[in-house]
């Protein structure tokens, strides 16, 4: 994974952004439900061009998930109320609902194979799919109000997203931290960042070089909290443009 696998992913998913959309706005009518099993067709196919973009690196399959599901709730709603961001996180959770339910029914210890289901059976965590039912209240109660009031604090959007980035990280069960190493490293590194918001909300550049280069060091990336900061800009952007 490099960024030329980022940027040649990305070329190849922007459509099946659009389509989202599109299939929010064609079955608004519909129960939220109707748009969501749509849309879970179509992110398989987006799935299999990303990869075949990729050479098989995967780069963006939560964001498929995630973002997707956002632009599905946008298309269903009016455009008057894109900026107001309970009404589309709820609208996000009505689609998702009884997602949690659905796709771990039946999981066993013996039978778990995605890490997600394996996380859910020993942990009960329930990742991605439980922020979409509740309509990703990290998002709302976390990264949002730390990527809002940084920018109201006169920081850069950089400056901001990465002490937003950090809320998140300790509002959320970051599953691809503990894909990475184990469910013990997740919750010690949720722990220091914890330690690190409480002297300071944003952190200085300093610090944020440390921890970027202690991640490195172990491997480590928070993909599934970065997917989150990405839906977090589309928010922000969304209420003030």
């Amino acid at each position: 994974m490099d960024c030329f696998t980022f940027m040649s992913s990305a070329a190849s998913l922007w459509p099946y952004f659009q389509k989202c959309a599109q299939m929010g706005m064609e079955t608004a009518q519909e129960p939220p439900k109707e748009t969501f099993r749509r849309l879970r067709w179509a992110g398989k196919i987006a799935g299999y061009d990303m990869n075949q973009a990729t050479n098989g690196v995967n780069t963006h399959k939560g964001a498929l998930f995630s973002i997707g599901i956002l632009c599905g709730a946008l298309g269903r709603l009016p455009r008057e109320k894109w900026k107001n961001v309970k009404v589309v996180l709820g609208e996000c959770a009505a689609m998702t609902k009884g997602i949690v339910e659905h796709d771990f029914r039946g999981v066993t210890e013996e039978n778990a194979g995605t890490t997600g289901e394996k996380l859910y059976v020993k942990y009960g965590i329930t990742g991605i799919r439980g922020q979409a039912e509740k309509g990703f209240p990290a998002v709302m109660e976390a990264g949002l109000p730390a990527l809002e009031r940084g920018l109201k604090k006169g920081l850069s959007l950089e400056q901001a997203g990465c002490a937003a980035l950090l809320a998140l990280m300790v509002s959320t069960v970051d599953t691809n931290l503990i894909a990475r190493s184990n469910r013990e490293t997740q919750l010690q590194v949720t722990e220091e960042i914890k330690e690190i918001l409480e002297r300071n909300p944003y952190p200085e550049e300093d610090m944020l070089e440390i921890l970027d280069r202690a991640f490195i060091s172990k491997n480590l990336s928070p993909g599934g909290s970065a997917d989150l900061l990405a839906f977090t800009y589309f928010l922000y952007f969304l209420k003030e443009q």
